[in-house]
């Protein structure tokens, strides 16, 4: 199961200010991808309520949850809002303890389970306590803090790694590690609540692990990885909903709807200001483009061979262009699909003219251009002719891309500014 974070993980993202309106297309593109639940804010923030109730309006079936501290304050604040589910965070590691705190672990421990009995004094529905800096603290206190709040009545437990510094391996075993403690938990008679508490997960990507990290958690027995939209969160952010996603519908783990997920990311790159890379997974505009003379050669024969899933799969196009990298086969395919047939002997010229027209221009030619080139010395206006500074400054424009907007490229500058009204409440949780 995915938690989407993007509207309180990543509303705390530098310099991101999203509107209603923004948090709106948003809840909608969640529910059409299928997701199943989100975190829509924090206890503290002004329009908690708003954001709640918008989310019952326009996603009824998604779960919608409010972060809150481990205090319990924050769940009246929180269940007065209209909060029936909520995720605490509670710090585990010494270093949070000490110096965030100020307090020991046993002190956490009690704390904790006075924040679960308010829970259930305020009838929230489902708790779950996020453990903060879980991967720079004790594993054997890690455990401990999971069984106590199991047996204080989470419903699920979620290890946060709020620095990013967990690898796959070291996930894999963690969560392999939590699973048998809390299995073990339950067994206990003495526990007050024998339900099988679910894990979750919550990866930083500060060393570029995240998404393969919530992938190896979901493959290694956890129940729920928090993702947000582009990995938008603090710093390099958290894993990447497109990509979890995409990996597990490609892998038959999850029922997801792919299709509504790059315009999904357009808006989210466009509200905060972002530049999608053209490379970047499901949402580059490039992603099924192909150009080199080999790939092109592959995907004309079958696309599967190059590609790990089809475009439309994520809502996208497939595009086969020419250029510097291209060859014989290749140009000859590109020049039939616009119907146009020269002789054998003509087109070592051709492609020797595509590419130094491309490396001219540094990019694959539109399909102008190489009907252009294919064509000169045959009668055709001189402006579609290839030779001298001229004919290259007319065939420079830039391709028309057929693939959804996805927010520009690296060069891209953000679209909207910013002022100073646009500020909200920050939460503490990694």
């Amino acid at each position: 199961m995915l938690l989407d974070t993007t509207l309180r993980e990543g509303e705390q993202s530098f310099g991101t200010y999203l509107s209603m309106a923004d948090r709106e297309r948003i809840l909608r593109g969640l529910a059409a991808v299928r997701v199943q639940e989100a975190e829509v804010g924090w206890a503290g923030r002004e329009d908690l309520a708003d954001m709640l109730a918008l989310s019952a309006r326009v996603a009824p079936g998604l779960a919608a949850a409010a972060w809150c501290r481990c205090r319990p304050e924050d769940l009246r604040t929180a269940a007065t809002c209209g909060a029936r589910r909520v995720c605490v965070g509670v710090p585990v590691s010494d270093a949070h303890l000490a110096r965030r705190l100020g307090v020991g672990r046993p002190a956490l421990l009690d704390l904790l389970a006075a924040t679960l009995a308010e829970a259930r004094a305020l009838g929230i529905r489902h708790v779950t306590v996020g453990m903060e800096d879980a991967s720079r603290a004790d594993r054997d206190f890690v455990f401990a803090v999971a069984r106590h709040a199991a047996a204080h009545g989470a419903h699920r437990v979620r290890l946060s790694d709020t620095v990013g510094l967990y690898t796959p391996l070291e996930v894999a075993d963690m969560v392999r590690g939590l699973r048998a403690a809390l299995d073990a938990t339950r067994q206990d008679a003495t526990a007050p609540r024998a339900r099988r508490v679910s894990i979750g997960t919550h990866f930083h990507n500060d060393c570029g692990m995240a998404t393969a990290n919530a992938l190896t958690a979901l493959e290694s027995g956890a129940d729920c990885a928090d993702v947000s939209v582009l990995g938008l969160g603090e710093r390099a952010g958290v894993a990447r909903l497109e990509e979890l996603a995409a990996a597990l519908v490609v892998r038959g783990r999850a029922n997801l709807d792919l299709a509504p997920l790059r315009g999904l990311c357009a808006h989210v790159a466009q509200a905060a200001g972002l530049s999608v890379p053209r490379h970047w997974p499901v949402a580059g505009r490039d992603i099924f483009a192909v150009e080199s003379g080999l790939h092109a050669h592959g995907v004309r024969r079958d696309p599967s061979l190059f590609e790990p899933f089809p475009p439309a799969l994520v809502g996208g196009s497939r595009r086969l262009g020419v250029g510097r990298k291209s060859g014989v086969a290749a140009v000859a395919a590109a020049l039939a699909e616009l119907s146009i047939l020269p002789p054998p002997d003509a087109l070592p010229a051709i492609v020797k003219a595509v590419r130094e027209l491309s490396a001219t221009l540094r990019r694959p030619l539109t399909p102008a251009e190489l009907t252009g080139i294919a064509s000169a010395g045959s009668g055709v206006p001189e402006r579609y002719r290839t030779g001298g500074a001229a004919g290259i400054a007319l065939l420079s424009a830039p391709p028309v891309s057929d693939a959804p907007p996805t927010g520009g490229d690296d060069n891209d500058k953000p679209r909207h500014p910013r002022t100073a009204d646009q500020g909200r409440a920050r939460t503490r949780e990694a």
